[in-house]
């Protein structure tokens, strides 16, 4: 007679590992970096921690001139600030990663402490971790330094090696990499199972209702209930351009934007019709990115048509600290007599200077 692997004579036995550990991000930006360099002293950055865990705090610090003083380097540390009560640990483990981002959000160099680094408790001193010898060279001036503002971003995975439980009569089994993102973004890409059509000048683009609902509280109502779209399944739009519909669609799929700011104006405008905030979040990023004399007051202009306060604010705060340019412009002279009311908030926010 043949016997299953799981019949009651196997007994089936095992052991977990498992080893308490979080991790957390900081991004710190350091304006003004050549009157630091001037200067000398180390700057240190406020502390930080997980959401998970508040109680192990961390701390960077970063040397203008390296450790040594050196006009052509830089050195950058993380030091363990804070250790109230890690499972009762006196020491956690860790790997770091540093990462200098450019104006555009781009990840343009990044240095990884791959070894794990035990820190001592925070009582004890020189448990700094770090780089002291970045080559401040024409890479780092032209790239990683821009606008005179160092943007990094500090990766931390720490654990306490001390406290470890085992389970017994239990089977680790690795568990693959999540790939949603990339499952959902391939249904849209090989048009898989779609169920309505976008059609845009023409141009048809085959979706998921669940999807574009699940998205956007717009599509949502537009597919709950008894609509034309929804009993034709096809969705004409005639005020959103082929390039912005594509743009508008990564999103919806992917979570992610072009990087391109020709596209920022129509995507707000997309954004603000669906109620896509992430979206909007992501437009008015790259508008004050790319505030300008010249375009500033359409700018303003398009904040206000879509009620966009944050960007709105941050539009008026680059006009008043430019006004003298601004209002000299023909986009300026031509609001005066088209949007009194907007020109008003203006002078006033220049009033109060």
């Amino acid at each position: 007679m043949s016997s299953s692997f799981y019949d009651s004579d196997w007994k089936l036995d095992g052991c977990r590992t498992k080893i308490n550990s979080d991790e957390t991000r900081y991004v710190w930006t350091i304006e003004d970096f050549d009157f630091h360099e001037a200067k000398g002293k180390t700057l240190i950055s406020p502390p930080f921690s997980s959401v998970k865990n508040n109680q192990v705090k961390w701390h960077l610090e970063l040397y203008p001139n390296g450790k040594t003083n050196a006009k052509d380097l830089v050195g950058l540390y993380i030091f363990l600030n804070k250790l109230c009560s890690f499972e009762n640990s006196k020491t956690i483990f860790a790997k770091a990663t540093f990462i200098i981002f450019n104006s555009e959000n781009k990840e343009e160099a990044k240095w990884s402490l791959d070894s794990i680094k035990e820190f001592p408790h925070p009582d004890i001193k020189q448990n700094g971790w770090g780089f002291g010898d970045f080559k401040k060279d024409e890479n780092f001036r032209n790239k990683l330094l821009l606008n005179n503002t160092l943007t990094i971003r500090c990766e931390v995975k720490f654990s306490d090696m001390n406290n470890i439980t085992l389970h017994q009569r239990d089977i680790d089994i690795e568990m693959p990499e999540c790939n949603l993102s990339e499952n959902i973004a391939s249904l849209f890409e090989n048009q898989t199972l779609t169920d309505v059509i976008l059609s845009v000048n023409g141009k048809e683009y085959p979706a998921h209702k669940t999807i574009l609902a699940a998205r956007s509280p717009v599509f949502c109502a537009m597919f709950t209930h008894s609509t034309k779209e929804n009993e034709l399944n096809r969705v004409d739009i005639e005020d959103i351009n082929d390039a912005v519909m594509d743009a508008m669609l990564k999103y919806i799929y992917t979570g992610k934007c072009d990087d391109s700011n020709e596209l920022a104006e129509g995507l707000l405008a997309a954004a603000d019709k669906y109620d896509l905030c992430g979206l909007k979040i992501m437009c008015a990023k790259k508008l004050i990115r790319g505030l300008s004399v010249e375009n500033a007051t359409n700018v303003l202009i398009l904040a206000d048509m879509h009620h966009y306060e944050d960007l709105k604010r941050q539009v008026i705060k680059f006009i008043v600290a430019n006004c003298s340019e601004v209002l000299n412009t023909g986009a300026w002279l031509e609001m005066l007599s088209s949007n009194s009311k907007l020109a008003n908030d203006v002078c006033q926010a220049i009033a109060r200077k």
